[in-house]
C-alpha cells in the first residue's frame, strides 16, 4: 500500500534548503513584446529595487524571431536593471515563457512580474526580510490593484480608478482551494524546491497557471505572509487574460485545477483541522453548509410557487426544532 506521505515525497530527491544569509532572486518578466512602453516601466521599477543581488530574465513570447532583439533595443532606451537578459520564446501558451524563465533562473528564489505590473522599490527587500527568518518557504506579500485604460491599444495609458486592495491580506490555504487570492507578482518561490520536485507551470492550462503552481508548492514549502504592499497589478480594460478568454474557459480550467488537487493527498497548516471540522462534512459527501444552501434554494422556489404550502412546512420545521431543543435540555 502506498501511503499519502510517500506520494508527496516521492521523486523529491535531496532538497538543500537555502541558507539564512542574503538571498538572491531571479525575476521573470513575461512579455509578448506588444507594449514596449509598459515593459520599460516594469523594468525601470526593477532597476529601483533596494535589495541585491538579483537578475532579470525577460521572456519575449513571439513567433517572430526578430521580436526579441527589437524588444531589447526598445527597452534599452530606458532605465534597466544591471543584470538583465532577453530570452526568445516561440510557441506554446501563457505558461511557456514562465517555464523558460524557470530554466534560465539562477537565484535562490524566483519572482514574477508581467509587463503591465509595477514593483515597489522594496519588493525584493520585503521578500528577503521574510526569508531571512524562514529560508526555503514561499513568501506572499500584498498586491494593490488599479484600473487602467488602454485607449484601444495594448499599452496601459493612464489610471482610471483609485488604488484598491481587492486581494486577501494574507495567504489562506483553505480559502485558496475555492479561488485564487494571490497574483503572481506577489510571491517568491524557492527555486531549488521547484527543480528538485520537478514542479513547473502546466502548459495545458489556458488560464489559472499561477494558481495551479502556487497550490502545489504551498503544501510542500509552506507560505509566509507579510503585510508589505509590494506591487501594483494594473487591471487593463483590454488585452489581458480576463478579456482574452471566455467565461466558459475560465470555469472549465477552474474545475481542472480542482480535480488535480482532489487527486492528491493534502498537507494543511496547523490549525486548519478545526476549521474543517466546523464545516461538518457528511460522510462521503459535501459539507453541511452545501446541503443547507441547496435546501434554502428549494425553499425559496417553493415560496415563490406556493406561499401557503411553504408556510405550513416552515411551521412544522419550527415546531420540530423547538421540540428537539426541549428534549435535549431534558437529557
Amino acid at each position: 500500500m502506498t501511503r499519502p506521505i510517500d506520494d508527496l515525497l516521492g521523486g523529491l530527491g535531496t532538497i538543500s534548503s537555502p541558507s539564512a544569509g542574503t538571498p538572491s532572486f531571479t525575476v521573470i518578466v513575461r512579455t509578448q513584446g506588444n507594449r514596449p512602453g509598459s515593459l520599460a516601466e516594469a523594468l525601470a521599477s526593477l532597476a529601483a529595487q533596494t535589495h541585491y543581488p538579483f537578475d532579470v530574465v525577460v521572456t519575449v513570447h513571439d513567433d517572430d524571431p526578430d521580436a526579441t532583439p527589437r524588444v531589447e533595443s526598445l527597452a534599452r532606451e530606458s532605465v534597466l536593471p544591471d543584470a538583465v537578459r532577453f530570452v526568445p520564446v516561440i510557441g506554446g501558451g501563457r505558461s511557456r515563457p514562465l517555464n523558460v524563465g524557470l530554466t534560465e533562473a539562477t537565484g535562490h528564489y524566483v519572482c514574477f512580474l508581467d509587463d503591465d505590473d509595477l514593483a515597489m522599490p522594496d519588493w525584493l527587500a520585503a521578500f528577503a526580510r521574510a526569508l531571512s527568518k524562514n529560508p526555503g518557504a514561499v513568501v506572499r506579500s500584498v498586491s494593490q490593484s488599479q484600473a487602467w485604460t488602454t485607449d484601444g491599444g495594448a499599452e496601459p495609458v493612464r489610471a482610471v480608478g483609485p488604488i484598491e486592495r481587492p486581494f486577501a491580506p494574507s495567504f489562506d490555504l483553505l480559502a485558496h482551494f475555492s479561488h485564487n487570492e494571490t497574483p503572481i507578482c506577489s510571491i517568491a518561490l524557492p527555486l531549488e524546491l521547484l527543480r528538485s520536485a520537478e514542479i513547473t507551470f502546466d502548459e495545458s492550462l489556458p488560464v489559472y497557471e499561477d494558481w495551479d503552481l502556487l497550490m502545489r508548492v504551498a503544501m510542500l514549502a509552506g507560505v509566509v505572509s507579510i503585510p508589505d504592499e509590494t506591487s501594483l497589478y494594473r487591471r487593463l480594460d483590454d488585452a489581458n487574460a480576463d478579456s482574452a478568454e471566455t467565461v466558459a474557459i475560465w470555469e472549465a480550467t477552474h474545475t481542472k485545477v480542482l480535480d488535480r488537487l482532489s487527486a492528491r493527498p493534502l498537507v494543511l497548516p496547523a490549525g486548519d483541522a478545526r476549521r474543517l471540522a466546523s464545516a461538518h462534512f457528511d460522510v462521503g459527501g459535501g459539507s453541511r453548509h452545501d446541503r443547507e444552501l441547496v435546501e434554502a434554494r428549494q425553499e425559496i422556489d417553493e415560496l415563490t410557487k406556493s406561499p401557503a404550502r411553504w408556510a405550513v412546512r416552515f411551521a412544522k420545521r419550527a415546531s420540530g426544532a423547538v421540540g428537539a431543543r426541549i428534549s435535549a435540555r431534558r437529557q
